[in-house]
């Protein structure tokens, strides 16, 4: 067995995050991820060939002034030169076969008689649907604001909590309202994932976690054995369920009760030449068996078009997303190049998760597990940040 001062388990941005404050601190720290990436939802898919060079996002896909906790890690780690604007192109609607303009779905007559309630309604204990619904309408609703909160967390929005969804956050006014980076956001983990003094372990395919002692042992199926007084659980609740069921089993059942919905992702690149469909942030869809489409037309490239489709799970097969995609994009399916495929676990809370989470609070106060993830306060990038934070903090205050 292998000692470090803290494993972390899960190497998206919410583990990457809690491991570099703990390597700032100066904690030996590892690092296991199951994939054979790290970054998680961070995941700039870099072409190869005639396009290399050019990327699209096929996860998170914008970052914003109001992230401190990302700009923080970011300025220390000498980021913040690599800032990529995003050019003002606005998201389009795709009703039945046509892309449109969000502005042409709306009732502006029910949206005034409706948007005062904004001022009075408060969004705890009230679901995405009941709180909108009232301040749009239910027109409006159906017909644009659902579609568009479907696309904005890549599933049905109706049940998720409303005080969820947007999280109001101070904003950083020496940095730009919205923007990615040059080459990606991948960037931003590839960056954290190499911090010096930090371990990552990819296809790190774990077999055991158990209590050691004080500690906990990790063993990997390759035999590989790793020791720890602090463990990080960093992975979507089914997995962290699992992963704590022998360690922690109050938090491992509460991580179980909470709903994952599973996303297949659909990247394409597009000679910029075959196109004729208008430059666009992203594509929401209406009716459809894809919840949005995310452009790469916000950092435009001289030779291509890149698009990443969000699909309902299970619902068809790549050639039939192929066939859609291209029928959206009016374009041939031999013009699609360099397909690519990701599929992510997203949580999927509904009103009340607020004590669901308090109660994962509850299971680990005083211990030495720590939990993280983009199911606490919400599922923005920093929201993450933010928890990892938060458990930080109650980590180092046991050092």
């Amino acid at each position: 067995m292998i000692k470090y001062d803290l494993i972390v388990i899960g190497a998206g941005i919410s583990g990457l995050s809690i491991a570099s404050y703990a390597t700032a601190a100066g904690l030996n720290t590892l690092v296991l991820e199951k994939s054979g990436r790290a970054g998680g939802c961070f995941h700039s898919h870099r072409f190869e060939g005639d396009a290399a060079g050019f990327w699209v996002e096929l996860g998170a896909h914008t970052c914003y002034n109001s992230y401190g906790g990302l700009i923080g890690l970011m300025e220390k780690y000498g980021l913040m030169q690599n800032i990529q604007p995003r050019e003002k192109v606005s998201f389009k609607m795709l009703v039945g076969n046509e892309i449109k303009s969000i502005p042409s779905q709306l009732s502006f007559v029910e949206l005034f008689s409706s948007a005062w309630q904004i001022f009075t309604l408060k969004k705890e204990g009230e679901s995405v649907a009941s709180y909108y619904g009232r301040i749009v309408g239910a027109r409006n609703y159906q017909r644009v604001f659902a579609p568009a909160f479907n696309a904005v967390i890549s599933q049905r929005a109706n049940d998720f909590p409303a005080d969820m969804l947007f999280n109001k956050r101070p904003r950083r006014k020496d940095v730009i309202k919205s923007y990615t980076m040059k080459s990606g956001l991948s960037s931003i983990t590839d960056t954290l994932s190499a911090i010096p003094g930090l371990t990552v372990v990819t296809t790190a395919d774990i077999t055991k976690v158990a209590k050691e002692g004080d500690g906990f042992a990790v063993e990997l199926a390759d035999g590989r054995g790793f020791e720890s007084s602090r463990l990080v659980v960093a992975v979507p609740p089914p997995e962290a369920s699992k992963l704590t069921a022998g360690i922690n089993p109050a938090v491992s059942a509460a991580l179980a009760r909470i709903p994952v919905e599973v996303i297949e992702t659909v990247g394409v690149a597009v000679a910029k030449d075959k196109l004729q469909v208008p430059a666009v942030a992203g594509i929401i869809a209406a009716d459809d068996d894809f919840y949005s489409a995310v452009s790469r037309d916000t950092v435009p490239d001289p030779r291509y078009r890149g698009f990443a489709f969000h699909f309902k799970s299970g619902k068809v097969p790549l050639e039939a997303k192929l066939k859609r995609i291209a029928e959206v994009l009016k374009v041939n399916r031999g013009e699609l190049q360099q397909v690519v495929e990701r599929e992510s676990r997203l949580p999927s809370p509904v009103v009340g998760h607020h004590a669901l989470t308090a109660e994962i609070d509850r299971a680990l106060a005083g211990g030495n597990l720590f939990v993280t993830g983009n199911y606490f306060a919400g599922m923005a990038i920093e929201d993450c940040i933010v928890r990892s934070k938060k458990e930080f903090e109650r980590l180092s205050g046991k050092l």
